[in-house]
């Protein structure tokens, strides 16, 4: 016999409060709403797998109660190979999931030809998006960049603070004693908060009196495998090598393996982002940048801005800090 459908009336008994509550919740209209009476309304929701009718709720309000998540236009070869953001697509499906939203992935062609199916839109910022932004804020949809642009374009950026990783990483690897740094990252200029990861990273370097040494490249695992390679085989090794993505540092240890190579007594390795549950097994010295709050950050902040009647949210940014987190490799 198959379950019966959970209601909305049996959330509200669940949590406590009336029906009218619950609707009021479901509808993103709980600004006057306590925290408490949120949170008891949420668990109730997740307890009972209380699901929200898409088609009904949309006749309703209007909305279609879908967000897009555009990673990179179709050109990106690493499309669905980047960990870190489909990961982040899978915490901000769950959030979204208990208010009746929904989200599916798309690239950027898509987004154009399919707008009518979208309520807000939520994208990597990166060179190849940032050339769309315009056209894509003449949509009247709410947009929030999940790192930031070059320019603002008027969207919500919700980042975590790149220019803090570099710091952060440099000062690790010479309070370790480790004076010889090689950092590798993305071409000035192709990735913002890369840019802003090695200007931090500099900074350090230049009040320590030391050089900043860097070789750039797509940030692919096979490039941090390949640039490991030349430097052992062109006895240019340093002692450290500073991966401002963990993706690409992952790369160098494989490198390190097949060479022979003693980690962290050969060479040191650091990397950014702290790939949830990957770089933990591999045991990678990283910068964790917590993708877990900016999911929950960009799911409220998305809820907010679609359902907010008649009235016009200004441009938010939120910057949040990273962690160090030392494992064997360095």
């Amino acid at each position: 016999m198959a379950n019966k459908r959970v209601t909305l009336v049996q959330v509200a008994k669940d949590a406590g409060v009336s029906p009218s509550t619950v609707s009021h919740f479901l509808n993103g209209n709980f600004q006057k709403m306590s925290l408490g009476t949120k949170d008891k309304i949420s668990l109730s929701i997740s307890k009972l797998g209380y699901q929200v009718n898409p088609v009904a709720k949309s006749l309703i309000t209007g909305r279609m109660h879908t967000i897009g998540l555009v990673l990179s236009d179709s050109t990106y070869d690493g499309y669905l190979e980047d960990l870190y953001f489909l990961h982040f697509a899978q915490v901000i499906k769950q959030r979204l999931k208990v208010l009746g939203y929904k989200i599916i992935l798309l690239d950027f062609e898509e987004i154009f030809t399919n707008v009518q199916m979208v309520d807000g839109i939520i994208v990597k910022a990166t060179i190849e998006t940032e050339k769309f932004m315009p056209k894509l804020m003449d949509l009247n949809l709410p947009v929030i960049t999940v790192g930031r642009h070059n320019l603002s374009y008027g969207a919500h950026v919700l980042r975590v603070n790149d220019y803090q990783s570099g710091q952060i990483g440099v000062n690790h690897l010479l309070s370790r004693g480790y004076n010889n740094l090689v950092m590798l990252t993305y071409p000035h200029g192709q990735v913002p908060g890369f840019d802003d990861r090695l200007n931090g990273a500099s900074d350090i370097l230049q009040q320590n009196g030391k050089l900043t040494t860097v070789i750039t490249g797509d940030m692919t695992e096979n490039f941090g495998y390949d640039t490991v390679v030349h430097l052992a085989r062109t006895n240019q090794l340093p002692q450290a090598l500073f991966c401002l993505s963990d993706i690409c540092a992952i790369g160098a240890l494989k490198a390190c393996k097949d060479l022979g190579l003693s980690v962290p007594e050969d060479l040191a390795v650091l990397g950014v982002d702290d790939m949830p549950t990957v770089s933990e097994l591999l045991s990678l010295s990283t910068i964790r940048h917590p993708i877990n709050e900016l999911a929950e950050a960009a799911s409220k902040l998305m809820i907010k801005s679609v359902e907010t009647k008649g009235q016009h949210i200004g441009p938010v940014e939120e910057v949040f800090p990273t962690e160090l987190m030392v494992r064997r490799t360095s």
